[in-house]
């Protein structure tokens, strides 16, 4: 078995406005601890969210034997003593992973609304049944036309990523050359910022050309006719008026769905706004 658990975790700022790391490390634990650890809203230096404390540190010392892959979506000046003001996505492996690619995501021009720059982070890790592609990410809260741009973006780098895997370039060992092959099967998690309604999420499930696989929300895949648990809005009724729904998901290539095992949501920590999620694949 295989497994990955993803969560915006708030920079660990629980609905009681606590702001607790340890808390977060504990209720990833008393799940079991996943293969992958795929968290968003992990703060650096930033004195705006965490109080400027270096959090990609401290969950490194929280799980010791993981390595630890930090996009920032944004860099800046200003950060606590001097250090860079940082915000993203964070992966934590067991695995080393194959290769490593960090992403921006685009964010076109929309002057109704307030907005940050995303990206997402591209691992290729090797699994019992072979090698995938992994991507974390983190998309647009206030615009939609800036998350279809987004999704717009992901998609690309499936199909090229699919484009290499049928027909490699030239490999070139021991050198920046050296052929590493992206697989077609590939698994994408996040905090998406949409609902399964929305325009976005419609494209992200679109049919592909032929030869590169669809992808497909991992949920539906596994329970067809159970109604969707939510991952936001459970605990946290201020930020989420709307009450609880779904905004987490995890799409996969279309060729790993017979792999789901299990897809869960962990409904009872409220040490964020949203919950973690979890995928076991066989």
């Amino acid at each position: 078995m295989f497994s990955i658990v993803s969560w915006n975790i708030q920079y660990a700022k629980g609905v009681d406005g606590l702001i607790d790391m340890q808390r977060i490390a504990d209720a990833i634990k008393e799940g079991g601890l996943p293969d992958i650890l795929c968290l968003q809203e992990v703060s650096r230096n930033d004195p705006d969210t965490a109080n400027g404390s270096d959090q990609v540190s401290e969950l490194q010392t929280l799980f010791p034997n993981y390595e630890l892959f930090y996009g920032a979506s944004h860099d800046r000046q200003g950060g606590k003593d001097g250090g860079r003001r940082q915000f993203g996505n964070l992966i934590l492996s067991s695995r080393s992973p194959i290769q490593v690619m960090h992403h921006l995501l685009p964010s076109p021009a929309d002057a109704k609304v307030r907005f940050m720059s995303r990206q997402t982070t591209e691992m290729i890790i090797s699994t019992g049944s072979g090698n995938l592609r992994l991507m974390n990410t983190h998309l647009e809260f206030f615009s939609e036309s800036q998350q279809l741009a987004q999704v717009k973006r992901i998609r690309e780098l499936h199909e090229e990523a699919c484009a290499q895997s049928r027909e490699p370039g030239l490999d070139y060992p021991n050198s920046p050359f050296a052929l590493i092959q992206r697989p077609e099967k590939m698994i994408i998690c996040g905090d998406f910022n949409f609902v399964p309604e929305s325009s976005p999420y419609k494209l992200v499930t679109a049919s592909f050309p032929e030869h590169v696989p669809d992808l497909v929300d991992a949920w539906n895949e596994i329970h067809p006719k159970n109604k969707r648990t939510p991952t936001c809005g459970i605990f946290d009724h201020k930020q989420w008026k709307k009450g609880p729904h779904c905004r987490d998901y995890f799409f996969l290539s279309q060729n790993l769905s017979p792999q789901i095992h299990e897809v869960s949501v962990n409904t009872e920590t409220a040490a964020s706004d949203h919950q973690p999620i979890r995928i076991t694949l066989k």
